[in-house]
């Protein structure tokens, strides 16, 4: 390629207001032609920095360091046309509004550029349409990469919610497991020793002998610290569905229960700073908020290997602000962005239906932070 003012230019055409500047390159063999071409453009008004190449090796190199807004081409050179390089293009899928330059259009071309996808035509005899050819394939290319951007979140959010539903199944079933594992375990073994003792007792009060007051008070003392172990395995079975101090103390509470629970299961020291201003919050926003924090520290238990979680939580100005920090290897990127990542898309769905904002990333110093942000006035 040539360096020559003729072939590389800028050109600021007139006016004071702060216009869109367009990346043009020309496929031409003739200056001359180009010359009449930015003429145009000029005179039109626009602003464009533009290059020229008429040569195959130079137009792939300019298309990547030059990055057009917009390539005309013209129809007939001698060694590679502008037919030749649109299919250039769409072989390495790079979608760049490509508008074709010609002499003389016949029928035939006029169907081959409709039928290749060539954004434009323009005839050398009208470069006074050149800009508006220019306009129009830019901005209709701008709309499909918006309907491209669109059509992509839209594939992603449905797959979101697929696999969402998916894990809301698992997540019952698992659910069910669990009930039925404590049922049997829990229940289960203390029923069946109650069952053992009531037998026992039957026995020794009808086989005529006779039996002290004493054994029968010991017998049912002994069945009562039983029917008492039963009533504190329902109880606590009922509590993993949903505590009790959640409805009788309120929400703090209910996460300070939530919080010793956790470090017993798991192992992990978990640290709680409340507000010193505990206002009332909806039910809706404490139950929220209550399974929120139940979210984020099983993601901790499960993916982090922390030994160390801190739970602030604080509200100002009818705004609740909550923050979980862990020590452990810390969150990746695509692991933040995956539609698989089922935990993060679950707590983001709670905190988008109360009008709050959720973040995740790396800490700082290592590990994982999770920040909300809800209004405690959602109505």
């Amino acid at each position: 390629m040539n360096n020559n003012d003729e072939d590389q230019l800028v050109v600021d055409a007139g006016g004071t207001d702060v216009e869109e500047v367009y990346q043009i390159l020309f496929l031409e063999d003739n200056p001359d032609d180009v010359e009449l071409m930015e003429h145009e453009l000029t005179e039109a008004g626009m602003h464009f920095n533009s290059i020229r190449v008429d040569n195959k090796n130079e137009f792939m190199q300019e298309v990547t360091a030059f990055r057009p807004d917009v390539i005309l081409a013209d129809y007939s050179l001698s060694m590679f046309n502008g037919m030749q390089a649109f299919r250039m293009l769409k072989e390495k899928k790079i979608a760049v509004p490509f508008i074709l330059v010609t002499g003389v259009l016949s029928e035939h071309l006029a169907l081959e550029c409709i039928n290749e996808g060539i954004d434009d035509f323009v005839l050398k005899s009208s470069f006074k349409r050149l800009p508006a050819a220019i306009i129009g394939s830019i901005r209709k290319k701008e709309m499909e990469d918006e309907k491209n951007r669109f059509a992509s979140a839209l594939k992603k959010s449905h797959e979101e919610l697929r696999l969402l539903v998916n894990r809301h199944q698992v997540s019952i079933e698992e659910e069910r497991m669990n009930i039925a594992r404590d049922l049997h375990d829990e229940l289960g073994q203390v029923l069946t020793a109650l069952k053992i003792d009531i037998a026992m007792l039957r026995k020794k009060l009808t086989t005529g002998k006779e039996v002290s007051e004493q054994m029968i008070s010991n017998e049912f003392e002994a069945i009562s610290k039983t029917v008492d172990k039963i009533a504190s395995s329902a109880k606590q079975i009922s509590s993993g569905l949903r505590p009790e101090v959640l409805d009788d103390l309120g929400i703090f509470e209910a996460i300070q229960w939530q919080v010793i629970e956790f470090e017993k299961r798991n192992k992990i020291v978990c640290q709680l700073y409340l507000p010193s201003d505990q206002a009332e919050l909806t039910k809706e926003l404490s139950i929220a908020l209550f399974r929120i924090v139940q979210e984020a520290l099983t993601n901790v238990a499960r993916h982090s290997f922390a030994d160390l979680v801190q739970i602030y939580i604080d509200m100002r100005d009818d705004v609740l602000f909550l923050e979980i920090l862990d020590n452990g290897k810390g969150i990746e990127d695509d692991q933040i962005r995956s539609s698989k990542s089922l935990g993060i898309i679950g707590l983001r769905e709670r905190v988008q239906l109360l009008r709050g904002q959720f973040f995740i990333g790396k800490a700082k110093g290592g590990g994982t932070k999770v920040s909300i942000i809800i209004p405690t006035n959602n109505s």
